[in-house]
């Protein structure tokens, strides 16, 4: 069975020394939960969590909101309690510790998202450093206003032999890395999507910028090929039959676009054809390393992996909600008696 460690400091602590016999008590109850993890904030079915305390549902619920209501845990309705006071007897460099730190990694990925921000800043607090544990949600540069504090020239390439040592840090709160390109990619908002089926032919017209002879070659068309804002329908046609008479693989398309689209967000591309071409030929040479486009990538990526997680968080809400319906539609002796029932099981569970 695991052990959970109380502070003495909990009887003379002045944010709980005006609170009643039950409000302490129940504060005690959530430090010292079965449910609970290494991070405090864990999910309980609440019919269960009453039996465990010797109170009905509703009789748990009253004592639950004074306590939020004080600043001391945080609850949502799917069952989710975030108890703010669990650093102050656990401790955080533990949790996080390099033997601990997957876990607690998980843990942090599953809480609901709205509290993401406010959860980060409570470790920080603690001398937990986003940075230091790969924790990749409260990220302020949203991807459409990316600030990259220096020049791009319009129409050439980042070349680091020639960059003078002068390139900067991008701004992010998570280590960045080199992600493959070969899946279909979730647009970002206010994004133009150039989606057409598979392998096509098209004719690029209309385009002032990109000389396109009599007999322009056959646009490779790649389903969710994400564009930067600004991009034209024209344009976009104009880049994919760049890119397809590169020579570079398809695979790589995202990862050009993607850099053209980091530097977009410090200068305007009058050009962006040319742009690419520029881009395709250093790429198609094996002398083109992606540079500002990696942030953009990055943010893309984790804006997928957050998205499949609060799915997955909703799934499993869902199922906990069901589960107390049905609680409360049973009679009041049986749905005791259930509950009482589940309890036990739960303890026996937190002890195997």
């Amino acid at each position: 069975m695991r052990q959970r460690t109380i502070s003495d400091f909990f009887w003379r602590d002045p944010e709980i020394s005006d609170l009643s016999q039950e409000d302490k008590a129940t504060l005690l109850y959530f430090l010292t939960s079965p449910s609970s993890n290494i991070i405090g904030a864990y999910q309980v079915v609440w019919m269960i969590a009453a039996a465990e305390m010797g109170w009905t549902k509703d009789q748990l619920l009253v004592v639950v909101k004074r306590l939020k209501s004080k600043g001391l845990i945080d609850f949502n309705d799917t069952g989710w309690v975030w108890v703010k006071t669990w650093w102050k007897h656990n401790s955080a460099k533990g949790a996080f510790s390099p033997k601990l730190l997957e876990n607690a990694k998980k843990q942090c990925a599953a809480i609901p998202s709205e509290w993401r921000n406010d959860f980060v800043e409570s470790l920080e607090s603690v001398g937990i450093n986003r940075v230091s544990i790969g924790y990749p949600y409260a990220t302020q540069y949203p991807i459409d206003s990316l600030s990259i504090g220096h020049e791009y020239p319009t129409d050439t390439l980042s070349d680091p032999a020639n960059s003078g040592g002068n390139t900067p840090p991008i701004p992010y709160s998570y280590s960045i890395n080199r992600v493959s390109h070969t899946v279909p990619h979730t647009p970002p908002p206010n994004t133009t999507i150039f989606n057409i089926q598979s392998t096509t032919t098209t004719t690029t017209t209309g385009d002032p910028e990109y000389d396109a002879s009599p007999q322009s070659p056959k646009t490779v068309v790649v389903n969710d090929l994400i564009f930067p804002p600004g991009i034209t329908p024209e344009q976009c046609s104009a880049i994919q039959t760049q890119l397809a008479s590169s020579g570079v693989a398809s695979s790589h398309w995202q990862s050009i676009l993607d850099e053209m689209h980091g530097a977009q967000l410090v200068v305007p591309i009058g050009n962006p054809v040319g742009y690419v071409r520029g881009i395709a030929k250093r790429a198609s040479e094996g002398s083109f390393a992606p540079e500002r486009g990696l942030a953009v990538t990055n943010q893309r990526e984790m804006r997928r992996n957050l998205e499949r997680q609060d799915a997955l968080r909703i799934s499993a809400q869902h199922k906990t909600q069901a589960v107390e319906i049905q609680l409360d539609q049973l009679p009041d002796h049986l749905r005791k008696s259930l509950s009482r029932i589940l309890a036990s099981k739960a303890k026996e569970a937190a002890g195997a």
